[in-house]
């Protein structure tokens, strides 16, 4: 029996058995019998205990040991014991010798029920030591059940932990750096944490004691038309003083936009599938939401300054994907600026809202612009949320958010959505068309006022029909998008998707231009023939769409360029257009260098170009002024071409194959109302900009 305790098993190997038993199994004079009644009472004691054991080799299991017939009933006639041990692959029976000359239990454990061919010999000795750490043990496993079993309570307690600490941190850094730049940017953090993590809380409380008061229900009624209409006046009388007094003396040209919001009003009207049932609650509010928002921005300096300070964050956090350009590609890859600088920053902004959808920050923030929307232009929750969820997303991915009730929708809903999609830009493209230098913050401005634009639009060319079942209650404010397990995934998963978004932009771009200046070449060659010079489908197109430019309010002499960016926005895509706009900005600055440094140099148009005699350079595309380059990055803010209404065309059937119909029907329909909106909100910023 030394020999055994000296040296340790190995799995795998029987231990000999105990001569000993042997003995007492081969004597058949005394047989069972012999055995039972040589048991000592201490034997007996073992018979009605149940032991629990830790296994060999750091295998984590429990063995109840029973003495007793049951191993002598698989065949066996020695006094064995029978020990059930359980772990991953699942219950497994081990018969055990038991020798009473020592302390040590010698376990030979059988085969498994489920691995056929798998044997182990384990030792269970019942020395101080392991007694130490079976407890050791017990303890640790009672820690890990309890706190298993307490997991939300335990995780809530870290999230306080971790909420106090910051709440410390952020005080004592307001405290020392308050004044400065940095001490601002974490103010507005902080301020965007506690909203995240208790606005919500506080307010939902609020609201429904404010709404379970008892009032009458005619009386109820009475003080919401009261208070409708006292919103009205004050939101109309407000927009007329404010126009009369501050923009009419300064800048009397602008109140040529007015005529341009009042054309759309009548264009849309006009084409109106039901024109009894217009909701113009939501297109007076969609316009006058627009008028106040744009003077927030364009006129107040807190609003300058403050979108100003976000577009340069913008830009700066868009930068940061220049330091993985450079490990990819090399320090040259700024010689490739749009494929190796410009994508990049797709991917790394489609990465961004990943994570903040898996931590649920824009969730939160999608669902209340929802709600706001709601409350202010009377629409339904699932129009208003996806109108908000346009601002961050696409025609691809906006619809996702409500996905689970796009087959109940109705027909003014899903037209609703068609346009929403089609009247903004996606987040990550707005980084991209900020990284070629569009203004980032009139680009985030012009998003944002899209929304209403789009909803009000949307409910002129397509109100709701009587008997229409719309879907109220918080069910639509529940956004659920994204299955990822944990942040790492969300990152990595949208990298990989963005890649799509790459490949697509890029073809896209490449097929277009090459198909642009075909077009250009045929339509020039034709002019010749006839005798008319310089005649390509960009002048055409600023023919075309001239009227639409010059009720903007943009300078006189950029309207024929505003009219050629819109055409080329509607015949290819809105990043060629913002391509060509980025262009034209350059081309004024090099045009006003170029008067500084020769300020009796010539220089003159040649159709679209301009030419620098001294320079002996030509400026493709023109030039704008710089009140014109702002304007249209309001008009020119939407995906409302016809390659994005093939991509809405397929994502909403995809989705809703039922409702295919619905979506070829009102298709082309929702381009046109998707281009309104797109004017609607350069008519606005040409009111109020000077």
């Amino acid at each position: 029996m030394e020999e055994h305790k000296d040296s340790a098993p190995v799995p795998g190997d029987r231990i000999p058995p105990n001569p000993a038993l042997d003995q007492q199994v081969a004597d058949p004079a005394t047989g069972r019998e012999q055995d039972t009644n040589e048991k000592s009472e201490e034997e007996n004691n073992i018979n009605k205990n149940t032991t629990k054991c830790a296994g060999y080799a750091n295998l984590a299991f429990q063995a109840d040991v029973k003495t007793g017939d049951n191993f002598k009933d698989n065949g066996n006639d020695s006094n064995g014991i029978e020990l059930l041990k359980w772990n991953s692959i699942g219950e497994q029976k081990m018969s055990c010798a038991d020798d009473k000359n020592s302390n040590d239990v010698k376990v030979i454990v059988g085969k498994a029920d489920d691995v056929e061919g798998e044997e182990e010999a384990v030792v269970v000795t019942d020395d101080e030591d392991e007694g130490d750490g079976c407890v050791v043990f017990r303890m640790l496993e009672l820690v890990k059940n309890a706190m298993w079993t307490h997991r939300e309570f335990v995780k809530k307690i870290c999230c306080v932990i971790v909420f106090l600490l910051f709440l410390a941190y952020s005080g004592y850094c307001l405290y020392r750096n308050w004044g400065s730049e940095g001490g601002y940017r974490l103010l507005l953090l902080v301020c965007f944490v506690l909203y995240l993590t208790l606005g919500y809380r506080l307010v939902k409380p609020v609201v429904r004691v404010v709404t379970s008061v008892h009032v009458q229900p005619q009386r109820v009624k009475f003080l919401r038309k009261v208070f409708r209409w006292a919103c009205y006046v004050a939101g109309c009388g407000g927009a007329v003083a404010y126009i009369a007094i501050d923009i009419a003396p300064r800048q009397p040209r602008n109140l040529l936009a007015l005529g341009g919001i009042c054309s759309i009003v009548i264009i849309g009207f006009l084409i109106s599938t039901n024109h009894r049932m217009v909701n113009w609650h939501a297109v007076f509010w969609g316009i006058v939401l627009q008028f106040y928002f744009a003077i927030f921005l364009l006129r107040s300096p807190v609003g300058r300054d403050l979108f100003k300070w976000i577009g340069d964050r913008v830009m700066e956090f868009i930068h940061y994907t220049d330091s993985g350009s450079r490990f990819i590609f090399g320090e040259a890859f700024m010689m490739h600026r749009f494929i190796f600088q410009n994508m990049p920053a797709v991917i790394f902004l489609n990465s961004i809202i990943a994570l903040g959808y898996y931590y649920g920050a824009i969730q939160t923030v999608i669902a209340t612009f929802g709600k706001f929307l709601a409350m202010c232009l009377g629409t339904s929750p699932l129009e208003s949320v996806n109108a908000a969820a346009n601002i961050f997303l696409g025609p691809t991915e906006a619809p996702l958010v409500i996905k689970p009730f796009i087959e109940k929708v109705t027909v003014s809903e899903l037209f609703a959505v068609m346009t929403g999609g089609l009247a903004s830009i996606a987040g990550s493209v707005l980084g991209t068309l900020a990284s070629i230098g569009i203004p980032a913050n009139h680009l985030l401005a012009a998003n944002v006022m899209s929304a209403p634009a789009a909803l009000a639009v949307a409910k002129l060319m397509c109100p709701q029909s009587r008997g229409d079942k719309i879907l109220t209650g918080d069910s639509a404010y529940k956004i659920d998008f994204g299955a990822y397990s944990n942040a790492l995934e969300a990152v990595s998963r949208a990298a990989v998707e963005a890649v799509k978004i790459v490949a697509t932009i890029c073809a896209n771009i490449l097929v277009f231009i090459a198909l642009l200046q075909f077009a250009d070449r045929t339509v020039e060659w034709f002019g010749d023939q006839a005798g008319v010079p310089h005649l390509t489908l960009s002048r055409l197109l600023s023919y075309l769409f001239y009227p639409l430019a010059y009720l903007t309010a943009t300078d006189t002499e950029d309207v024929f360029v505003i009219g050629r960016l819109i055409g080329v926005k509607i015949l290819t895509n809105t990043q060629l257009a913002y391509m060509q706009a980025a262009q034209i900005a350059n081309n004024t600055l090099i045009l006003t260098k170029y008067k500084e440094l020769h300020p009796n140099g010539t220089w003159y148009y040649n159709g679209d170009d301009v030419i620098l005699d001294a320079f002996n350079q030509t400026l493709t595309g023109g030039v704008m002024t710089e009140r014109s380059l702002v304007l249209s990055t309001y008009i020119l803010c939407g995906f409302s071409n016809f390659s994005a209404m093939g991509v809405t065309l397929g994502t909403l059937s995809a989705l809703a194959p039922s409702r295919s119909r619905d979506v070829l029907r009102y298709l082309i329909r929702a381009g046109i109302a998707a281009n309104l909106a797109c004017i609607l909100t350069g008519c606005v910023a040409g009111l109020v900009y000077i």
